[in-house]
């Protein structure tokens, strides 16, 4: 049985650092407009393909493990202090300008991306140590969030865009955790096609 490694995933050269995946374009993460809400509509739409894998209400990291053979990586884009997107603060209900902890990840099968996640994390949460969240690195975040079972998922919302890359399906969920909102959306790359 192989060994889940929670490494950076590094490609073979060793001075490349991790970036977003093509697909994830500014113009796609600015976009605060194209998001629906959790509704039968909405699910009607999804790619068949991806329907359960959009709506399952379970931990992310634990799927893409049970695909993977051992091969889940995480590598670290970025994860650092900074002013959130305008509709992220909208959806979590926070002022326009305050800062946040957020962090940018690919999970990936085989050495490739198969989901981008970005996560919106409450400064007091980083600032208390928020049961290890400022501490994460290439630990996947949902593997403390669904560790406990005591976290809550809410006003889950769903995106289905096409660009010049192709087209692209997501989610994002904010979870109640230690009393405050962690904001988790996730981009589902063309490349986990192949694996489910």
């Amino acid at each position: 049985m192989g060994v889940t490694r929670y490494n950076a995933g590094m490609p073979d050269n060793d001075n490349a650092m991790p970036c977003r995946p093509d697909i994830i374009t500014e113009n796609l993460l600015c976009d605060g407009v194209a998001w629906r809400a959790d509704q039968g509509l909405t699910k009607s739409q999804m790619q068949p393909q991806l329907k359960p894998w959009l709506c399952d209400q379970g931990s992310l990291t634990t799927a893409l493990k049970n695909i993977s053979v051992g091969t889940f990586q995480v590598q670290l884009i970025s994860q650092k202090i900074a002013v959130p997107r305008w509709h992220e603060q909208k959806k979590l209900g926070r002022p326009l300008y305050s800062a946040a902890m957020v962090r940018e990840v690919n999970l990936c099968i085989h050495g490739t991306p198969v989901v981008f996640a970005r996560s919106v994390i409450p400064l007091n949460l980083s600032r208390q140590g928020g049961g290890g969240l400022a501490r994460l690195g290439q630990t996947p975040l949902g593997h403390l969030l669904f560790k406990s079972g005591r976290v809550r998922i809410s006003h889950r919302e769903f995106l289905k865009l096409r660009n010049n890359f192709g087209q692209i399906s997501a989610r994002r969920t904010p979870y109640d955790y230690l009393g405050e909102s962690i904001l988790v959306t996730e981009y589902f790359l063309p490349s986990l096609n192949k694996h489910i």
